[in-house]
């Protein structure tokens, strides 16, 4: 069976290389700078950071952009997932070791 083929979105895409340089960043990094690196106008770059930072992704400091605490807690919530589904395979394991 042939798998089906999605279109990709272009603004996604955008946001996922402002989120990609903002996380490469040690720093608060401005919105002029985000734009040179991802080769976009600064207007929509900023447009994109508004939008980011309403939704808690991306926040100002210090005349810069940083990651937002959201993407961290989406994270812990990865990240717990994993360590139960560990402590499960972990209990199979030792099931089987005992039976």
């Amino acid at each position: 069976m042939a798998e089906k083929t999605y279109r990709r979105i272009d603004a996604v895409r955008k946001t996922c290389d402002i989120l990609a340089v903002l996380a490469d960043a040690k720093q608060p990094i401005s919105g002029n700078e985000i734009a040179a690196r991802v080769q976009e106008s600064q207007g929509t770059v900023m447009c994109h950071l508004a939008t980011l930072q309403d939704a808690g992704f991306v926040q100002e400091a210090g005349g810069g952009w940083r990651l937002g605490m959201k993407l961290a807690l989406f994270w812990a919530k990865v990240k717990s997932g994993k360590e139960s589904e560990r402590r499960r395979i972990d209990m199979e394991i030792t099931e089987l070791g005992e039976g």
